[in-house]
């Protein structure tokens, strides 16, 4: 009975204090949004600059390969360009105005048709100049040297001893940009419970409604149990409006929803475990909203849901590899939800993320649960 009070009186107070339950459920959806918008409208494309010396044909026909290069989707890969001066174009790859610049040699058209006709003594010579340091320069230097190679194949008649095969074993239908952020923004959903669950333990020993608790005969486990069901239920309304918010912009799922569900409830169990760490070390609503965002911002970005985060190898369990960023519990959720809604598989093929994620929150729990008796619940 005192479990169902709490819990009752837990649900009411978030209720209440309604901007911090809308921020909690309207952050996700609205990056959502905004996501979906910024792919929509801005589809990646490498700038290449061409500088072409080729007194035959054959530079003119490579350029426009480069040109007609396109996605699945059909927009353009490589925005080209051509430019007469070589220092010029590379001026432009060093102000990050463009992305690569390609050098196409005088023999380029007389090389391939020698080499057509038997002869291979004069080879051409075809040079990409790009920054290391930059992705998209990588990127689409591997794009530009393929279609080089493919152009020099079909006019020489002549594929060369290798053939290269790429066999796609995924069971994942072919997703587009966007797609491939909802699992993060998922997560982004549950990481923000971290504000209305440490928010409600907070005020109780703020407003000194604890004292009273306590007189009350509760344990600590019946009252944190009480709170904790309360943010797992609101962890499964935030997820939910985010999916159907995602689904709204044409984005399908293509595994078991009651899947995600599980990985959502137990996550949401994950960072009220977290909360609780977090509501230990703070003594007001105000120190949550100040100091209570780093941990937050952790959460956000080192589970590798806003961007790719480098392993950084711990050890290794059963020949899987355990890293840094694994011991926050987002990471194996973000993990969890990109294997049942992107890949299509079901809880069979994230039991250890749930179990990770299973081990990670009991382990904040006791932590937490010490460090608030400890701190706040002392005679």
């Amino acid at each position: 009975m005192r479990f169902v009070s709490v819990f009752w009186k837990t649900t009411i107070e978030n209720v209440r204090d309604w901007k911090v339950l809308v921020m909690t459920l309207t952050f996700a959806p609205f990056f959502v949004a905004l996501m979906h918008f910024y792919f929509e409208e801005a589809t990646v494309t490498y700038r290449v600059v061409v500088v072409n010396h080729d007194v035959g044909p054959g530079g003119a026909a490579l350029i426009a390969q480069l040109g007609d290069l396109r996605s699945a989707e059909g927009g353009t890969i490589l925005r080209v360009r051509e430019e007469g001066d070589l220092a010029a174009a590379q001026e432009r790859l060093r102000d990050r105005a463009a992305d690569l610049v390609v050098e196409i040699p005088e023999n380029f058209t007389g090389a391939l048709a020698a080499y057509a006709a038997g002869g291979d003594d004069d080879r051409a010579v075809i040079r990409s100049y790009g920054d290391p340091a930059d992705l998209n320069s990588l990127l689409a230097m591997a794009f530009s040297d393929y279609l080089a190679y493919a152009y020099a194949a079909r006019v020489t008649g002549d594929e060369g001893p290798l053939r290269v095969e790429a066999v796609d074993i995924g069971t994942a239908p072919s997703q587009d940009d966007f797609a491939r952020y909802v699992p993060g923004l998922l997560a982004l959903a549950l990481m923000m419970l971290m504000f209305t669950a440490a928010a409600s333990i907070i005020k109780e020993k703020d407003k000194g409604t604890l004292v009273r608790l306590r007189l009350s005969n509760m344990t600590t486990r019946e009252w944190l149990g009480a709170v904790s069901l309360t943010q797992c239920i609101i962890g499964l309304v935030a997820v939910g409006i985010t999916l159907l918010t995602a689904m709204a912009f044409d984005y399908r799922p293509a595994g078991s929803l009651p899947a995600a569900a599980v990985v959502c409830l137990v996550s949401s169990a994950a960072i009220m475990g977290v909360s609780l760490i977090v509501a230990a070390t703070l003594r007001t609503v105000f120190d949550l909203m100040t100091i209570g965002s780093f941990p937050f911002f952790v959460l956000m970005f080192f589970s590798g849901g806003m961007f790719p985060i480098p392993d950084v190898r711990l050890f290794a369990v059963g020949g899987r590899a355990i890293n840094v960023n694994d011991i926050l519990p987002t990471t194996h959720s973000i993990t969890a939800f990109d294997r049942i809604l992107t890949s299509g598989g079901g809880l069979g093929d994230v039991w250890f993320e749930l179990g990770a994620i299973v081990l990670l929150t009991l382990g904040c729990f006791a932590i937490g649960s010490w460090m608030f008796v400890r701190r706040h619940m002392r005679a």
